[in-house]
């Protein structure tokens, strides 16, 4: 039985979908010896994975048929989800109990040398399971890999170790991480892939919280890091970090830290991009190169309490308030993410508000703007949750108090559907193939 109605269709969208694809996610499995040796493309818009509040239940709507191709068995209540840097897994979760379990979403694309190939098969749970204590902060370098930053424990006896796990579309095939690293204690931290280096966090024995202060430069060498040095700049109170074309940014406690990449092995000590506000978020998108969005909290509360928001240009190394068409004193935001052009921003505000802002001239300027997009906003977690389509103009906001799943077009802002899906959504990943 079908669970919500039919997803709109638009042809002309779909034959221009299939004229542009621009790279090969990886397959992560060996080809058959005797596949179809032409160049396949599949009109496909990919799949929805979905976890229902305080369940262990992980549903993979398939978005070409409007179904729920299969329901799963997480091994504990997901805590996260994400998806792997091809797109064609996605990462469950489980911060408390140490674990990270892999959905095969079965669709995917392989380079076959002199053409790219598209599948489509059903999806499975990948039989690997990846541990480690406290998984909690996921980054992409898009289409090529991912860390997962453990946060270790420092209340056991002895205190368990802060880490890294690389991993990339073939080593979750293989049952394995692609490179790690443990950093000898225990810290709430991030680390930033990017090709050969990784960026990683530690703090000084004068840090007056328990966050990082500074990041360390790590070079790869097969499956494990070289600690290669400390940057110089200090970022007290880090927290959030993204990275994009050549450069990598993290909150602090007085702005942001903006690095650049200088080589292949190298990289700057970073210069502080200011601003009235701690940074405890950011947001980046590998269409966007050098261009972030660092997100901060005004105010504390019982009193008023308001996002803000910070629109970075690495290649100026420039940080300018950025303000959403209509953001008010004491306005929150509940959800926020890119469309997979990289160029519209979406944010969805605390009385349920959607603001859709563009990349236009160099900044940002507001496109769109939807009243009661998330008609009752829930008074506690589960908030909203966004996720775009890699392979359509669409982006998709989970409604935990109506149960519905709320459809909105990336290139105009606004609402296409309202599907209804008979449970709390508490977390929505997209996987499928990248357009």
């Amino acid at each position: 039985m079908n669970p919500y109605p039919p997803l709109p269709r638009r042809a002309a969208l779909a034959a221009l979908v299939c004229a542009a694809v621009l790279v090969a996610c990886g397959g992560g499995i060996e080809a058959d010896d005797d596949h179809d040796h032409d160049a396949v493309t599949l009109d496909t818009a990919g799949r929805l994975v979905t976890t229902e509040h305080n369940a262990t239940a992980l549903r993979v709507h398939d978005l070409d048929s409007n179904t729920v191709e299969a329901t799963r068995q997480a091994d504990n209540v997901p805590s996260a989800l994400y998806a792997s840097p091809g797109g064609r897994y996605a990462l469950v979760m489980q911060r408390t109990q140490g674990l990270v379990q892999f959905v095969d979403g079965g669709i995917w694309q392989e380079d076959h040398g002199d053409h790219l190939h598209d599948y489509k098969q059903a999806s499975k749970a990948v039989p690997w399971k990846l541990s480690g204590v406290r998984p909690t902060h996921y980054d992409v370098q898009a289409g090529k890999q991912a860390a997962i930053f453990m946060d270790g424990n420092a209340t056991t006896t002895p205190a368990q170790s802060a880490g890294v796990r690389l991993i990339t579309e073939a080593s979750i095939a293989a049952g394995g991480t692609a490179a790690s690293l443990d950093l000898g204690f225990p810290i709430h931290g991030l680390a930033e892939p990017v090709d050969n280096k990784l960026l990683a966090v530690t703090r000084a024995a004068d840090a007056s919280d328990a966050l990082p202060t500074h990041l360390t430069l790590h070079q790869r060498e097969g499956a494990s890091y070289r600690l290669d040095r400390q940057l110089a700049t200090r970022c007290s109170g880090m927290h959030g970090s993204a990275s994009s074309g050549a450069y990598t940014v993290v909150g602090c406690v007085d702005g942001m830290l903006l690095v650049r990449h200088l080589s292949a092995t190298t990289v700057d000590d970073g210069t502080q991009l200011g601003t009235a506000l701690r940074v405890g978020a950011l947001a980046g998108h590998a269409r966007a190169p050098g261009h972030f969005v660092g997100i901060a909290t005004e105010g504390t509360a019982p009193g008023p309490v308001t996002t803000r928001f910070h629109a970075v240009n690495g290649e100026a190394g420039a940080v300018a308030n950025f303000a959403p068409q209509g953001w008010d004193t004491g306005r929150v935001r509940r959800a926020h993410g890119f469309d997979r052009s990289g160029q519209r921003l979406f944010i969805v505000a605390d009385q349920g508000t959607l603001i859709t802002a563009q990349r236009q001239g160099g900044a940002w300027a507001n496109l769109a703007r939807v009243t009661g997009a998330i008609p009752t906003m829930p008074t506690a977690a589960p908030w909203p949750v966004l996720t775009a389509n890699g392979a359509r103009d669409e982006v998709y906001i989970t409604d935990p108090v109506a149960k519905q799943l709320v459809v909105v077009n990336s290139f105009t802002g606004a609402v296409l559907a309202r599907r209804d899906l008979g449970f709390t959504p508490s977390n929505a990943v997209w996987i499928g193939i990248t357009r």
